[in-house]
């Protein structure tokens, strides 16, 4: 296998690990809990990072971003998440989306990895090879907050892997 789409597949698996733990750890009276009535709950993280795994991997196949600017997307995210209150189900979806993103990477030809990708939003172009760390690296951001929640409300446990 490539060794960029080899890293691409060992990152995003990391990620999904990560935020899976940290929504492990999430104790079940604080799956729905957020800090603000404007903040996301866990669950609700967890959701909003795995359709970002789905809609980024879309464009780099191709697949327009439906969203016109940020503030849109944001709306649109937000409102889709509303959906998700269980851990159960954030977790599915998480699952879902990551292993439809690793199969896409699978079976990427390494001639495209200097592709060049439209983002959204007209932020230009990029090349596929660096488009691909978006997801983990979104989703790594992500993990963080969850992790700052756990502290707002007292936990103060690393939750390393055992």
């Amino acid at each position: 296998m490539d060794e960029t789409i080899g890293t691409a597949i060992a990152s995003i698996t990391r990620a999904k690990d990560q935020m899976s733990r940290a929504l492990a750890t999430t104790p079940d009276d604080r799956v729905n809990w957020s800090p603000a009535a404007t903040a996301r709950t866990s669950v609700q993280i967890v959701a909003h990072a795995a359709a970002a795994i789905k809609n980024l991997y879309e464009f780099m196949e191709g697949k327009a971003f439906v969203a016109p600017d940020p503030f849109a997307a944001d709306k649109m995210f937000r409102e889709w998440e509303k959906q998700f209150t269980t851990r159960e189900q954030a977790q599915a979806i998480l699952d879902e989306n990551c292993a439809n993103y690793i199969a896409f990477l699978e079976n990427l030809d390494p001639s495209k990895l200097d592709n060049m990708i439209k983002l959204p939003f007209n932020l230009g172009l990029a090349p596929l090879r660096i488009v691909m760390k978006f997801p983990p690296a979104h989703t790594m951001g992500h993990i963080g907050q969850i992790d700052y929640m756990q502290t707002i409300y007292g936990d103060l446990d690393w939750h390393m892997p055992g």
